[in-house]
């Protein structure tokens, strides 16, 4: 099996949707498949992770230059007194939504224009059996149908977010963009030969809104955990000081941790823990999540720690007492953040304050975690905290139900439908 695979996201650029691409490179590499992978040239992103880049079992990694705003900021912005990152983190999100409405699909697009012209050289000079595609950006999309269209290849679309059925955030500013937007949408999906979805929830509405045939030719690839990622995982325990409450990731969008802190400062005031409540948070964050500290009233039990690597990230989560997953309240029932996989595999205890009618929740109930609050609702919050508190659970052995979801074997599984649709 030859695949022509395109992702803008791929190490060395941290984070899930780079994670979810190598691993998903990785374990077809595995079971046979050749891959020639086209990804972006340098960007400005929130972080990088370098030790990612050496577990790549990719044939051939063509790094394809771009002119999108984060290419432009990364190009331009060095030397010059102020670096980009620091304009990055320091721009308001508003602004960066208003970057992100110029654009007719996604701010991705002036990539587009030298990613054709490569995969169009690649699809011309090798013989490939389809072209698979990992969106968002979902710009990227737009290329592979209309190449899969001039050279009669199978196109598969990987699904990992929402695209015109992203509810709660309004990437496309006009009424008029986004219905331009949907129909892209339903006419790439309805010619794609496959879909692979991260959750059931995303799955689900595509088929109501778009396709009710695409259950035949679709599967739900989860972010999952990877077991090798834990084999010779040194161990760690929290500090016995402290009762420690760590977040690993970004804030954007709607996720807040406001009514969190708005929690922990009531529950210090009460002197409900016997230890200090301190809360780390692990990434690279914008300016509005560190205004958020900065008016939290509890700044001082907030401790920002940069970026690090993925395997530094998992040794690092075993040092709490309790693992931070946000999702708002106006999410699709579908979104469902890849760390909690991690989380769960961990067996670390988790605070989730998530939607209790969401996949995520439905997840964690699944594999025996308990402790559920809304994002918005200090209360809730509050109340879930002093049950963990009280209770001190402790870490425990990671949830028989969680080994469906293990990488390995889901790209075992995505890789055999594959197979087929190429025999087909």
């Amino acid at each position: 099996m030859n695949i022509l695979y395109i992702s803008y996201f791929y190490p060395p650029l941290g984070g899930p949707a780079s994670l979810r691409n190598l691993k998903s490179v990785k374990y077809l590499t595995e079971r046979g498949a050749k891959i020639t992978l086209l990804t972006v040239g340098q960007i400005q992103y929130s972080y990088e992770d370098e030790s990612l880049v050496q577990s790549s079992l990719a044939e051939r990694i063509i790094r394809v230059p771009s002119w999108d705003p984060m290419s432009l900021l990364r190009r331009f912005s060095r030397g010059e007194g102020t670096s980009s990152e620091a304009i990055y983190k320091k721009s308001p999100e508003r602004l960066k939504l208003f970057v992100r409405r110029l654009f007719m699909i996604d701010d991705k697009e002036l990539w587009l224009p030298n990613l054709f012209m490569r995969a169009y050289r690649e699809l011309k000079s090798e013989d490939y059996d389809m072209i698979y595609v990992s969106c968002g950006p979902f710009s990227s999309a737009l290329v592979a149908w209309i190449l899969g269209r001039i050279f009669g290849k199978k196109l598969v679309i990987d699904y990992r977010d929402y695209w015109t059925l992203l509810s709660d955030y309004d990437l496309f500013g006009s009424v008029l963009k986004r219905r331009l937007n949907r129909a892209l949408e339903r006419k790439i999906l309805r010619s794609a030969d496959f879909v692979v979805s991260a959750t059931s929830g995303i799955l689900d509405e595509l088929i109501s809104e778009f396709d009710p045939a695409l259950p035949s030719r679709s599967y739900v690839l989860y972010n999952g955990h990877d077991e090798e990622d834990y084999s010779g995982l040194p161990f760690a325990s929290p500090d016995e000081q402290y009762f420690t409450l760590s977040y690993f990731g970004a804030l954007y969008a709607r996720r807040s941790l406001k009514y969190l802190y708005q929690a922990v400062a009531k529950l210090e005031e009460e002197n409900v823990s016997q230890k200090p409540i301190r809360i780390r948070l692990y990434g690279s964050f914008n300016h509005d999540a560190m205004r958020e500290v900065e008016e939290s009233g509890i700044a001082d039990k907030i401790e920002i720690i940069p970026p690090m690597s993925h395997s530094e990230a998992l040794f690092e989560m075993q040092k709490s007492d309790a693992l931070i997953l946000i999702i708002n309240s106006s999410s699709p029932r579908g979104t469902l953040t890849s760390k909690v996989f991690e989380y769960l595999r961990l067996g670390v205890p988790i605070l989730a304050l998530v939607p209790k009618n969401n996949e995520a929740a439905e997840l964690l109930v699944e594999c025996g975690a308990k402790y559920i609050a809304a994002m918005e609702s200090m209360s809730s919050i509050e109340a879930c905290l002093k049950e963990m508190i009280g209770e001190n659970p402790g870490r425990q052995e990671p949830s028989a139900q969680l080994a469906k979801y293990e990488r390995r074997r889901q790209v075992g599984e995505l890789f055999e439908r594959l197979d087929e649709l190429v025999s087909s």
